[in-house]
């Protein structure tokens, strides 16, 4: 099964830190694939720049090379998809459920917001 991931599950599944869920977790240990929006990775480095850990960046990427995450592109079928959403949804969230609708995937995400705008959420 692939699966979308949000930015602070995905940090929370590369440090194993306990904020995430075991339903979480073990999505993202089963999945075939992560499939990752590129506003994901600026989103993380700016949450690592925010504590003082941007050093960490450059590993967080590494870890990424692996066959088993996606790194998604903005591209045109992308912004066509989240010209869709309501404007209440923020811009990285709509990118992130757009991302989920294209791939027809799961999104593993603790936000209660974007659960609203998209029914397959695990969390």
């Amino acid at each position: 099964m692939e699966v979308v991931c949000d930015s602070h599950a995905l940090l929370w599944y590369l440090s194993k830190n306990k904020k995430l869920s075991v339903k979480a977790k073990e999505a993202l240990d089963e999945a075939s694939k992560i499939i990752i929006v590129t506003i994901i990775l600026l989103e993380l480095l700016y949450i690592l720049q925010k504590f003082g850990q941007e050093r960490k960046f450059k590993g967080l990427l590494d870890s990424l090379v692996s066959g088993k995450y996606l790194i998604y592109p903005v591209d045109l079928a992308l912004v066509k998809e989240c010209a869709s959403f309501s404007k209440t949804l923020e811009m990285h969230d709509r990118l992130i459920v757009a991302t989920a609708k294209i791939f027809d995937a799961p999104l593993v995400t603790k936000d209660r917001t974007i659960a609203k705008f998209y029914k397959a959420v695990i969390w």
